[in-house]
């Protein structure tokens, strides 16, 4: 049925339809992208078509392509042909639909690898099988002629393989194309072919019905095994990562959640067949192309020897194939006239009208007609139907308007592997110029073959070895543009430098952590955030550097909000005070939005009253973009010694440090799963001491350990900080656990999952039991009662299954019993199982009753500003007799880093506390600090940052400190490093020792009360309390301590002392950091 119109409206053209069958034989079922472009060069721009089940509208006019572009009113549809390929495709990225949680989850974790730092590392893997398709091709005989497409698909087939998933189809080593290639032509020509059945006449297809089934199984199950043996064989060697790497590993930014092996398995067929499909017609239409028309193919002759040179046995780089633009603008010229996916498919969200007359209903199915699109005279000009590269020349691309090349989609929805692609195809080109003369010894005429994509039909070519060559040597000389010495570590000024990026793909990311870094070795106070974060609250203190990237003209996913804070929301001297730079990420591949996003948050920033402080950068990617940021760098840092009368100390630039640092490792234990997840990087120890002492007449019996850690580059803390470990169940206890369900810890096993809960082990992957129980999960959490419950299952023996029975019931006698038996007493579920040995839990069940592994956080006891290169813990070691009876109990993280060695490696993390518990702004402010044991953690840190501070020659304000411990000849941590702030005036110290006398225990709130006068008058004078340590009995000791202070002083009641004590903490001056012990 054809679309009603409304009023105000025109109907959209369309041609007559027959009874039943509608539009259906009017467009050639084997080849209806060509019946589809003579149908719009007959009704115009717009065209509707009646076929049974669907009468989609046609689109090719720019005009209405350019309003169908809007994500904002359209959206992708899967049409007709997609909807069949979904059949094998799944929710892969290209037949998912936008909306499924699938397409965004694949979407953020598979971007990244595309960027220009991920065709780096897929350049090596493309030259080897493009070296594959040199030597085939040289080795032929005089009368040997070439099946060009034939030999592409190899081609591309092979490179997405290698490149995608470090497997190798050797397909130049067979006579016949890999068995996936036939699965695959068959199952998308079935998908086409289903169209132009009627729908009875479809079902009577029972043989193709059988064959599309058997075809899609077997890419199945080829795709699968990939997935298990990977699987089984574990990560690639040296490190290496390729596309199934970061399926397998990557986890959603967003989410939280990983792909899952069906989801992957759609991935790879998406990628095997549009990875391959589309790059082999590309390079088979552009070859055509070069055939006939030889002053094109001169020009290219041309280009390439004098960027690669004559000799081929010098392999080009990857820099020398981003100087191949003439190359570069034959292949977009190739994809203008013939676009290998010659259709995108779109619906409106709501009821519109485009062009002004034509009106769309919700959820309409609109083709979008690509090669007509691409042969529009009103942007293309009079030779639209011609081949030109001319048409993409800088000059020619700069002036053309968005969306009138659209080979790639539209969007967010756009081929994501385009860079890829085109880098594959500028290679393989290049080199096979470089080596060898074209001959269309056929005369060959273009026939269009199309299954789901477009490729030439029947094309067949000869070639030979080029002997003569336009130059001898390449002209052009690609050099590695130099990389700038990273600048020692001069004397800190702390000048705000806030780094902002916004970056899809993590070029702009990178390149942000890389001018923190070195603005951090400047001197400058620096942070890194996404511009998102910043929407609204830009600093007007220091100076901000914004390095951001476009996608698709629009803001990446992480300078949405931003952006539209500033279109929608910001106004005329909203920014007086804020300086600022841009450098902007681009690839002039897509000339109509190269740079569109740095380009408009530069100009609206200095428009909302902003001073930029330094001249906008740009980055080709397709180019000499490391040459082109460093150009841009080289002046950034003058430009802010200028703007904030700093000396920048450019000696210690020129005094270049070693490239290479080595250090010798020792076997390290490779990082548990949820290292990613909290995002803990490997921190080696540098120290780890017993702070207890341990001989002489008293020792002690207990542990504290300081340890040391060297913190990688990228990261940075302040003192009040909470460092997160990553830490491993204790040797003991896995073993433990392995005994009880007779399994040898070394023993590999695999789990299965059979439902779709989500779960923290490992599923579908070998795993020795003993990383199992090591890196996933609690094994010493208390048994609740549900999981008691669950051991009833499993227990046969009458007089056990009343006692468990017993435990878990809900009623008040049970809930009793549970606490005395089993919370008071900590027992684990370990611990249970073997107070009955009746129960015959499961190992399943019992992995699935636990929870998964915590990291553990400590205070840290340092300050950046004595070395921002490392930090300190101060852990108390929990060690003891098992209340539960069971032997000994060792604390999971605190026993773990006790047995670390000088130069081990642990994974860990700094944690923002989000709280106030920190030093206050003014260095002046007086300080109360209360901090039993390894409560003295951060006031170590503290005292630190004021003696650093001092040494600068600034001011301090007075600090009382109460600590307290058992005895000073056991545990008096760190008693040299307080009495010497003490004697720098730093602090005033009180030790409360709790077991030095027999007859008398002294805790800190005794010390508080001693000293009252004092502690009252640095309240006076607007001190801030700080109380750290044990939360269930001295943290409230010490609140109470202070609320009696206040009551005896002010001669109130101890109901306004209370509101006194509330409107302390109110104002962030009596701050807690606390836990339970």
């Amino acid at each position: 049925m054809h679309i009603v119109e409304k009023q105000g409206t025109v109907p959209i053209p369309r041609p007559p339809a027959k009874p039943f069958v509608g539009n259906l034989f009017d467009v050639d079922g084997e080849k209806p992208i060509l019946g589809m472009m003579e149908l719009a060069r007959k009704y115009g721009p717009i065209f509707q078509l009646e076929v049974p089940g669907r009468s989609p509208v046609i689109v090719s006019g720019f005009e209405l392509v350019d309003e169908l572009s809007d994500e904002k009113r359209f959206d992708k549809k899967l049409s007709a042909p997609l909807r069949n390929v979904r059949e094998f495709g799944g929710d892969g990225l290209f037949t998912a639909m936008t909306q499924e949680p699938n397409w965004q989850k694949a979407h953020n974790i598979l971007l990244p690898n595309f960027s220009q730092r991920a065709m780096q590392g897929y350049f090596p893997m493309m030259l080897d099988i493009a070296e594959q398709l040199m030597e085939k091709w040289e080795r032929l005989n005089a009368d040997d002629d070439i099946d060009v497409p034939g030999d592409m698909t190899r081609l591309t087939l092979d490179t997405i393989g290698l490149c995608g998933f470090d497997y190798r189809f050797n397909s130049f080593y067979r006579e016949d194309m890999h068995p996936f290639v036939d699965a695959m032509v068959r199952s998308l020509t079935e998908a086409m072919v289903r169209l132009r059945r009627l729908p009875l006449q479809d079902k009577l297809m029972v043989r193709e019905h059988q064959q599309f089934q058997r075809d899609i199984d077997f890419m199945n199950a080829m795709v699968d095994k990939l997935i298990r043996e990977r699987k089984e064989r574990g990560p690639l060697e040296n490190g290496k990562k390729d596309l199934l790497s970061y399926m397998l590993e990557g986890v959603d930014k967003q989410t939280g959640e990983r792909l899952d092996d069906i989801n992957i398995r759609y991935q790879i067929i998406t990628f095997l067949i549009a990875g391959h499909e589309t790059t082999s017609g590309l390079l088979s239409f552009a070859l055509y192309f070069l055939l006939k028309h030889p002053d094109v193919l001169a020009k290219a002759y041309e280009e390439v020897d004098r960027v690669l040179g004559p000799d081929p046995t010098v392999l080009p780089t990857f820099a020398q194939i981003n100087q191949l633009h003439y190359v570069s603008q034959i292949l977009k010229e190739a994809l203008r006239l013939w676009p290998t996916a010659p259709a995108f498919f779109v619906y409106p969200y709501e009821d519109t009208i485009i062009g002004g007359k034509y009106f769309l209903p919700k959820e309409k199915e609109i083709t979008i007609l690509i090669p007509m699109l691409h042969r529009d005279k009103s942007v293309w000009g009079e030779d639209a139907e011609s081949f030109n590269p001319e048409h993409f020349s800088r000059e020619a691309e700069q002036k053309r308007p968005a969306n009138a090349y659209k080979p790639f989609g539209n969007g967010q929805r756009a081929c994501i592997g385009r860079q890829f692609a085109m880098q594959e195809a500028t290679l393989v080109m290049g080199m096979l110029l470089q080596r060898f003369e074209l001959i269309d010894h056929l005369n060959y005429q273009l026939r269009i073959k199309q299954i789901l994509t477009l490729k030439p039909e029947g094309f067949r070519m000869k070639v030979r070895k080029r002997t003569t060559h336009a130059v001898q040597s390449p002209v052009v000389q690609i050099e590695q543009p130099r990389i700038e010495a990273r600048p020692k570590t001069i004397k800190q000024h702390n000048t705000p430098l806030l780094v902002l990026y916004g970056s899809n793909l993590g070029t702009a990311e990178d390149i942000a952590e890389h001018i923190a870094e070195d603005g951090t070795a400047y001197g400058f106070r620096t942070s890194v955030a996404g511009l998102d974060e910043y929407a609204g609250k830009l600093p007007r203190e220091g100076a901000v550097v914004v390095v951001t990237a476009s996608y698709n003209g629009t803001p990446p996913d992480n300078a949405v909000e931003f952006c539209r804070w500033l279109d929608e929301y910001a106004h005329d001297g909203e920014l007086d005070g804020v300086r600022y730079t841009v450098f902007g990420c681009g690839n002039r591949e897509w000339a109509a939005t190269f740079q569109a996003i740095p380009r408009k948050l530069d100009d609206a920033l200095e428009r909302y009253g902003a001073k930029r402080l330094y001249q906008r950068g740009e980055g080709d990617a397709s180019d000499d973009f490391d040459g082109q940021f460093q150009q841009w760098y080289q002046g950034l840092w003058k430009a802010l010694g200028e703007t904030f009368s700093l000396e920048m100390d450019e000696q210690s630039r020129s005094a270049q440090e070693p490239l290479f640092e080595v250090e010798v490792l020792s076997d390290v234990q490779a990082p548990n799963p949820f290292v990613a997840s909290f995002g803990a990087l490997p921190m080696r120890v540098l120290a780890n001491r017993e702070l207890h002492t341990k001989d002489g007449p008293t020792p002690s019996e207990r542990s504290t350990r300081h340890i040391e850690l060297a913190l990688p580059e990228q990261v940075s803390y302040r003192a009040g900080d909470h460092l997160g470990i990553i830490a491993r169940n204790h040797d003991a206890q896995i073993r433990r656990v392995a005994a009880h369900f007779q399994l040898d810890p070394e023993a590999k096993i695999r789990l299965r999952k059979t439902d779709t809960r989500k779960t923290h082990i490992p599923v579908d992957e070998p795993i020795r039991v003993y990383d199992l129980l090591a890196d996933y999960v609690e094994l010493q959490d208390v048994a609740t009662r549900s999981q008691l419950k669950r051991l009833v299952e499993y227990t046969e023996c009458p007089p056990e299954k009343m006692q468990l029975v017993a435990l878990s019931g809900d009623d008040e006698t049970s809930a009793a019993l549970y606490r005395s038996e089993v919370l008071l007493k900590r027992k684990s579920l370990i611990d249970v199982l073997e107070t009955y040995p009746a129960c015959t839990l499961p190992f399943s069940i019992y992995l699935e009753m636990l929870a998964p592994i915590r990291p553990r956080y400590y205070s840290i006891s340092s300050s950046p500003l004595q070395d921002p290169s490392r930090c300190t813990i101060t852990v108390g070691v929990v060690q003891g007799e098992a209340k539960s009876g069971s032997g000994e109990y060792l604390g999971v993280c605190s026993n773990y880093l006790k047995r670390m060695q000088e130069g081990d490696t642990v994974y860990a993390f700094v944690r923002d506390s989000k709280s106030a518990f920190r030093l206050p702004e003014s260095p002046e402010t007086p300080l109360i600090m209360v901090g039993p044991g390894t409560g003295l953690a951060p006031f170590r840190g503290f005292l630190q940052e004021r003696a650093a501070l001092q040494d600068e020659g600034k001011n301090v304000g007075p600090s009382l400190l109460f600590f307290g411990c058992r005895h000073a000849q056991q545990d008096f941590i760190y008693e040299d490093e307080l009495r010497e702030f003490e004697r720098r005036g730093l602090t005033s110290l009180s030790v409360a020792f709790s077991r030095e006398y027999p007859d008398k225990k002294v805790y800190v709130q005794d010390k508080l009360k001693e000293r009252k006068q004092e502690v009252w008058d640095l309240l006076q004078q607007g001190a801030v309390v700080y109380v750290c340590g044990d939360a269930n009995k001295m943290a409230p000791d010490v609140r109470r301590t202070f609320i009696a202070l206040y009551q005896e002083k002010m001669g109130v009641s101890a109901q306004a002392a209370e509101l006194w004590m509330q409107q302390l903490t109110e104002q962030k001056r009596y701050l807690v950091d606390v836990w339970g012990s």
